[in-house]
């Protein structure tokens, strides 16, 4: 068994049957916790019954699903699962087992790490976006609106199980949305990483993600040790999110949301455009991490006259200070760098690249 250790955490990566993740709910730390499975219908219907029946401890624990998507991530979902938890009369040495993509990590973190000032929870991420992205770091919350995790606290899940089995199960368009995290963490710290990245189709090569997947995880934990609040460092994980989280959230005020990770990819090659326009990065730089979005993406498009929303949205962004919108930017491939003010000038040129 493969495993990393952050914080309090321990994150532990292969099929969930040779995790240790039974004995650890049957006989050990929560032998006696009343345990919560907390998904969403989608992970309901696929996963739900093996992962009970693989996991004997599981057939007394109560299930909670909300409805799939973005939108239950929100305070009005939250209300309904406290109260659902009082109710089921969950104290805090009880555990609630968060299994399914972003949403219900982040959901369901922001929750058990509220009710009752905090009880454990384990993270079964079932999607790429949340094995590379959500497994480690500590951050969970909800949107306010169309504001992208304005609401949250930093908490760390007790252990996260990575599987890559959960991955035969998802539609093309969701495994491209979890390498463009990938993709970023190559840009931010490991240039020979963005070009192992760019060498294969993660949707035809699936099975050359496991090793992949555990660089990624290990690349944000140690950024994430040294920074665990987002006061330094910590704040190059947000390249290509200051766009592309305005992005996804104006697509989300349209009621035609879009993957986070197509998203991403938007914020990553507009912010490249940026980080070249200020001479950070070269153009042959930026035609390399344009070419490698081009070959696996099909960006987002929008119209000029959705510019003043999309702005809007980045004005409101929760990483900004009161000197302007604040970027993490690139200088060089492989080389993040955090607290760069950008004016809106310069940021409309960019959002060019995106017009239909």
């Amino acid at each position: 068994m493969n495993t990393l250790n952050y914080n309090n955490s321990e994150i532990r990566f292969g099929a969930l049957s040779d995790s240790g993740f039974n004995d650890l709910i049957s006989t050990g730390r929560f032998k006696n916790a009343k345990k919560i499975i907390f998904t969403d219908e989608h992970i309901y219907d696929l996963w739900i019954e093996h992962f009970i029946l693989e996991n004997d401890s599981l057939r007394e624990a109560e299930i909670i699903q909300v409805p799939a998507g973005e939108s239950s991530k929100s305070i009005e979902i939250c209300l309904q699962l406290w109260e659902t938890l009082s109710a089921y009369e969950i104290g805090r040495s009880d555990l609630i087992i968060n299994i399914g993509g972003g949403m219900i990590t982040d959901l369901g973190g922001f929750v058990a790490s509220t009710y009752k000032r905090g009880i454990p929870f384990i993270n079964v991420p079932t999607s790429l976006l949340a094995q590379v992205d959500a497994s480690v770091g500590g951050k969970t919350g909800v949107d306010l609106g169309p504001f992208k995790n304005q609401i949250g606290v930093f908490a760390d899940a007790d252990f996260v199980f990575i599987d890559t089995n959960f991955l035969t199960t998802l539609p093309e368009e969701e495994i491209k949305s979890g390498y463009a995290e990938m993709l970023k963490h190559g840009l931010i710290a490991y240039k020979s990483y963005w070009e192992d990245l760019t060498r294969i189709n993660p949707v035809s090569q699936s099975n050359k993600l496991l090793d992949r997947i555990k660089t990624s995880v290990a690349i944000k934990r140690d950024i994430v040790v040294e920074d665990h609040k987002e006061e330094g460092k910590r704040k190059i994980l947000n390249f290509g999110h200051t766009i592309g989280h305005a992005v996804e959230g104006f697509f989300i005020s349209q009621n035609k949301a879009i993957p986070h990770g197509f998203a991403v990819a938007a914020g990553l090659l507009t912010e490249s455009y940026i980080s070249m326009q200020k001479k950070f990065i070269t153009p042959n730089d930026f035609d390399q991490i344009k070419n490698g979005l081009n070959e696996l993406f099909e960006l987002p498009l929008v119209k000029e006259a959705d510019f003043p929303a999309i702005l809007n949205l980045m004005l409101n962004d929760k990483k900004n200070t009161t000197s302007g919108i604040n970027f993490t930017l690139l200088k060089g491939i492989g080389n993040g760098s955090y607290n760069h003010i950008v004016p809106i000038e310069e940021i409309i040129p960019a959002l060019q690249l995106l017009v239909k």
